[in-house]
């Protein structure tokens, strides 16, 4: 049943009851949804607000138009909204934490494989990474300091040639960024990195060893400092 929203709500509120109503099978995969002028009624709103609600579905792929036909459910609608409403937790400082819990657990195991299958040439990647987050760190540069960060971390996962685990890590990277910053603005560029950079040249070392088991332990020890700043970063917020 459609349910008439209130007017602070608009075009937010016909967006989440479209998404509930494929969910729910209302609206089938496939299936062409009623017209403009009938919705617009029915959720008791303009029909400006209306179109905007379905131009977002539309961005989403979840909504698809038909030139002189109408418009339609994608036929994968539903694996599309799950994965946007997974993009949006990842991107939500709410769920910060979780994120690097998450990433704790794909980083150790990907450390370990990626140690072991690592060659020469990986391990001088990983080295201008770090030489050029040091470099950026004694610039001051935060944009390339957050750069190189997050580039240490994408080589390793590209040691391990799992293109899965490298479309996880890129989907989480934004989210973590963001904290990452949050974290330098509190703690100081410098003294945050100087830390990071010499735990940094100790994983590479467990790389250039192909010591798979070292190199986890110390991505463990890497992860849990990054969660230190994510939780101490939560608790400024709260302060403010």
């Amino acid at each position: 049943m459609i349910v008439p929203v209130a007017r602070k709500q608009l075009y937010e509120s016909v967006y989440m009851q479209m998404i509930d109503f494929i969910e729910k099978g209302i609206w089938k995969e496939g299936e062409r949804i009623p017209g403009e002028v009938y919705l617009a009624e029915q959720f008791n709103v303009s029909r400006n607000s209306l179109r905007t609600a379905v131009k977002v579905l539309h961005s989403s792929e979840i909504l698809v138009s038909k030139p002189g036909i109408g418009t339609f459910v994608a036929g994968d609608a539903s694996k599309k909204i799950k994965n946007s409403r997974l993009m949006s937790m990842m991107q939500d400082e709410e769920y910060a934490k979780e994120v690097v819990e998450v990433r704790t657990i794909l980083d150790k195991e990907t450390a370990y494989q990626a140690a072991v299958k690592c060659g020469p040439d990986d391990v001088k990647k990983l080295e201008h990474c770090i030489d050029s987050l040091s470099e950026a760190v004694e610039q001051g540069d935060v944009e390339k300091v957050i750069y190189w960060g997050s580039q240490f971390h994408i080589q390793i996962v590209e040691i391990t040639g799992n293109q899965i685990m490298l479309s996880i890590y890129k989907s989480l990277k934004s989210n973590l960024d963001h904290d990452r910053q949050w974290y330098l603005n509190m703690n100081g560029l410098k003294e945050v990195y100087d830390k990071f950079i010499a735990h940094d040249r100790r994983i590479i070392d467990a790389f250039r060893q192909n010591d798979g088991e070292l190199a986890r332990r110390l991505m463990v020890e890497h992860m849990e400092i990054r969660l230190k700043g994510i939780e101490d970063a939560a608790r400024v917020r709260q302060s403010m």
